[in-house]
């Protein structure tokens, strides 16, 4: 039968350093994780999260039995840095499908004529095109409709499990080998959203130098600029509900990918 701890030995030495081992690998999660991360949020709030969620977690890690607490304080200190990596590591896999919506943004703005607009986003200090703060916006909405922000932290409490605190080696290959194949995922959700629409802008391209083949008096590309644009806005507008059904079942594979990493 596992023990969990009482409110006897709730402020024990003990306790209080799994409990800060735990919240440090969280803390470690909501600095990449989406939607922690891309939403511009006081710090507080994340790490009264981060302690609220830790005080759940603890007693069950506890209870597993599955750790090593530090003997001094240099080991405390690398354990701390351990666990904030693996935290950050977990949020940073998660965070890949951001980056692939972003990349898809920088294609459509490449095509669409729009990659000067490029400025610093200050949700992610990274610069971003609008047509990629747009899709941003909306996976971070299907990520938060669709549940994944739970599936996330069920991932987080199943990696106690498969990297256990103070227990080395910190990643075995089954781990790094599925950590790799995601981010290969990125290229896959990046050309899956813009495919379609870069093929009718494509398309346009090729038409549009046709017409200037034709009339070479026109300044054809004066009117091109303008015309892909509207194209290319209107097409997203077409393809929004296809993306989205299309992104929430990505969403939904990638999450249980890495729960299952874990398990």
């Amino acid at each position: 039968m596992t023990q969990v701890p009482s409110l006897t030995n709730l402020l024990s030495a003990n306790n209080i350093v799994l409990f800060m081992l735990v919240f440090t690998r969280l803390t470690g999660l909501v600095q990449t994780a989406p939607f922690f991360s891309t939403v511009r949020m006081p710090l507080m709030p994340k790490l009264w999260l981060c302690a609220t969620v830790s005080f759940i977690f603890y007693p069950l890690v506890q209870g597993m039995g599955k750790y090593l607490l530090p003997h001094n304080m240099g080991e405390f200190i690398i354990l701390l840095a351990i666990e904030f990596l693996v935290g950050y590591l977990i949020g940073f896999v998660a965070n890949l499908i951001l980056e692939g919506v972003r990349m898809t943004g920088s294609i459509l703005a490449i095509q669409m004529g729009l990659s000067m607009s490029e400025a610093l986003d200050p949700a992610t200090g990274m610069n971003s095109t609008e047509i990629s703060k747009f899709y941003i916006y909306l996976v971070t909405l299907i990520f938060l409709a669709t549940g994944a922000h739970q599936i996330l932290f069920a991932s987080v409490f199943n990696s106690f499990q498969a990297l256990p605190m103070g227990i080395f080696p910190l990643f075995d290959s089954h781990i790094i080998g599925s950590m790799l194949t995601m981010f290969a995922q990125l290229f896959k959700i990046a050309f899956g959203v813009s495919l379609p629409i870069f093929s009718v802008l494509l398309i346009s391209d090729v038409l549009l130098g046709v017409m200037s083949k034709m009339m070479p008096h026109m300044n054809i590309y004066m009117v091109a600029l303008p015309v892909k644009i509207y194209i290319g806005l209107f097409l997203m507008m077409v393809f929004l509900s296809g993306t989205s059904s299309y992104l929430q079942g990505v969403i939904q594979n990638y999450f249980d990918a890495i729960v299952r990493i874990f398990t």
